[in-house]
């Protein structure tokens, strides 16, 4: 068995479980069923390393301290900020601690990087799959959600955003923010940071929210 390859995906699965075995067969470079034969021989479980980090990452977002800026990287976090800093558009926040999320899209039609922010306890559970973070809103929210509105500014990307998108420093990126609503209460914003290069938004009345895509 190849080492480097085995190694890499250990080392893959390890870091960020709540990949899928094709997603880690990608980036190491190999196939799915040689990914589930170096973790068996390994006996790794993903679906227990999933339960294992679920329990790490509820554990820090319910005791952990407020943190001042969003750690941006590309596998799954889950920490405590200040309404005030992380909302300032959502007044009725300013003087509360929500939950965040975030996490790196790679499987959406335009790769981004994703944060969810609500003053709700966020669901972690073993059958996440790193990438729908909606779907981290408690079931009985999640079944009244609704998308309020959304809104797309161009900013210029802090470094540790660009490094993530893989793009050169400086670079300026769309923040596309979704308000999400639940029995007409502010539940959530969905924030979506995506390259702004051949960027294409598209609206229509048939869909409740902008269809992003490629234009090129």
């Amino acid at each position: 068995m190849d080492g480097s390859i085995k190694d890499r995906v250990i080392a893959l699965a390890k870091s960020d479980p709540f990949l899928k075995v094709k997603d880690l067969a990608q980036k190491a470079g190999t196939t799915a069923p040689y990914v589930r034969t170096i973790l068996s021989e390994a006996g790794l479980s993903l679906n227990e390393m999933r339960r294992s980090y679920a329990r790490r990452l509820e554990r820090t977002s319910q005791a952990g301290p407020v943190q001042g800026e969003f750690p941006v990287q590309a596998e799954l976090t889950v920490s405590k900020t200040a309404g005030s800093k992380a909302a300032p558009e959502v007044p009725n926040w300013a003087g509360l601690d929500l939950f965040q999320a975030g996490c790196l899209d790679q499987s959406a039609a335009v790769p981004c990087y994703v944060q969810l922010l609500t003053p709700k306890e966020l669901r972690l559970s073993a059958d996440f799959t790193g990438l729908d973070l909606r779907s981290l809103i408690s079931a009985a929210d999640l079944e009244q959600l609704e998308v309020a509105g959304q809104r797309a500014e161009v900013v210029q990307a802090s470094p540790e955003l660009a490094e993530v998108l893989d793009l050169p420093p400086e670079s300026q990126v769309v923040k596309l923010t979704t308000f999400l609503t639940a029995r007409e209460e502010l539940l959530a914003l969905e924030i979506k940071w995506l390259s702004l290069e051949g960027l294409v938004l598209e609206w229509s009345k048939r869909r409740p929210e902008l269809k992003v895509s490629i234009g090129y």
